[in-house]
């Protein structure tokens, strides 16, 4: 009889529980909840910055050529490869009976790049101008130029078929890097028409550094770097889409003592071409890219000269495309995080917990930066199964903090007894 009385007393015991434990913890319950919450943190406030490092190589801000047409033209090269020379220093003599043909063909060429100089800022206008109408417009410019009996001969074609704003920005990229290899070639020729005729020579149009001297073949020619030296990269699209220009940028070599500041320089609109400074860029920094296409040159100007260090030396860039003080939590505490908006919770006021909608304008070391919805001196919390207990009650950890060994030394046990128990 005793032991049919303890299992009756125990079923029903166990079907209290049940039943009670049903009636606290299912949806339908109106019983107030609690939710002990291990994981949280207070919001303090901080300054962040999202970074693209990127390997970087010093290149010259321009590169000029003297050149002339005929391989009898030049009597004795002046300059080798890495002298310095600055404007009108004499690169190599010509020959004098064959100067003035050579004169003559400079002359032609100048009129000849004049009359593209004109063509081409007349096509950037006329692109500038579509593009802020928002129409849709064929702007189609080719000039061929051969001046007088002239061997040179010179050609600009651009042609566009434009129907979105980016087709009409990567248009204009193209007729400005045409305009600016033009400024070049009549910087060049300009200042050879500018010589002593007595002593005709090819002569240097800027303060620079010999990078390269051709003294066979058909052209002969001497490629000179300006002294200006910047940081050229290669990003993809994905960062280029985050770059802009005037951005902040902090560059380092083995070789600095301290770190450089710099500034986003440029920033091309179009595919980088094949050159020598994107075939080494892409030994430095070997990656796989589905399009062929997608490296798109970026050039830093340093803030002060980097006379210590050679073209083609090999520098680290962090190009900062984001900073902010704010608050910030980790990003795996987030919901339905899409682009920059996302949910995440919170104790609210009366400590229960608050689901609230958050700006997420970066991230940075697996946080996120918090533009709105979280203020310093909020909890933020996390749980598995937090979306449960919305505008429940939370309890969290007590907080735990020990003397130091320092403290506990100075203060003596005696005290912390005295204040910790007794008192």
């Amino acid at each position: 009889m005793n032991k049919r009385l303890s299992i009756t007393v125990a079923i029903i015991i166990s079907l209290f529980i049940a039943v009670n434990v049903h009636l606290l913890y299912s949806k339908k319950s109106t019983v107030s909840q609690s939710l002990y919450v291990h994981k949280y943190e207070r919001m303090t406030p901080g300054h962040y910055e999202e970074e693209i490092p990127k390997e970087g190589l010093l290149t010259p801000e321009d590169v000029f050529t003297v050149y002339v047409g005929d391989d009898e033209t030049i009597d004795s090269w002046l300059v080798k490869e890495g002298d310095p020379v600055q404007v009108g220093d004499e690169i190599a003599l010509l020959q004098t009976e064959r100067a003035e043909k050579q004169l003559a063909a400079w002359k032609a060429e100048e009129e000849g790049l004049l009359e593209q100089q004109n063509a081409i800022e007349s096509t950037i206008e006329n692109l500038e101008s579509d593009r802020s109408s928002s129409r849709n417009n064929t702007s189609h410019v080719n000039t061929t130029e051969t001046p007088g009996d002239s061997d040179v001969e010179l050609t600009v074609d651009v042609q566009v078929d434009v129907h979105q704003d980016g087709a009409f920005a990567q248009a204009i990229a193209e007729a400005e890097r045409e305009l600016s290899e033009i400024d070049r070639k009549l910087a060049v020729v300009q200042t050879q028409l500018a010589q002593d005729a007595t002593r005709p020579a090819l002569i240097s149009p800027i303060d620079g550094t010999v990078s390269k001297v051709h003294k066979h073949g058909f052209t002969l020619a001497a490629d000179i770097y300006s002294n200006m030296k910047l940081v050229t990269t290669y990003v993809q699209l994905e960062e280029w889409q985050k770059i802009e220009a005037g951005d902040p940028v902090r560059i380092q070599e083995n070789s600095l003592e301290t770190v450089i500041e710099g500034t986003v320089h440029s920033i091309s609109e179009v595919p980088a071409t094949d050159s020598r400074w994107s075939e080494a860029y892409e030994k430095l920094d070997p990656k796989e890219r589905n399009n062929p296409l997608d490296l798109y040159e970026i050039t830093i100007k340093p803030t002060e000269e980097l006379n210590n260090l050679p073209f083609g030396a090999n520098v680290n860039a962090s190009i900062i495309v984001n900073e902010a003080d704010a608050v910030s939590m980790k990003i795996h505490w987030l919901e339905a995080y899409v682009k920059d908006s996302a949910f995440a919770w919170k104790l609210d006021d009366h400590g229960r917990i608050s689901k609230t909608a958050v700006k997420v304008p970066f991230i940075t070391d697996n946080r996120a930066v918090i533009a709105d919805g979280l203020t310093t001196g909020d909890v933020a919390i996390y749980d598995r199964n937090i979306d449960e207990y919305e505008q429940s009650n939370a309890f969290l950890p007590f907080p735990l903090e020990l003397p130091s060994k320092s403290d506990w030394r100075t203060f003596g046990w005696k005290n912390y007894v005295k204040y910790g128990f007794v008192e």
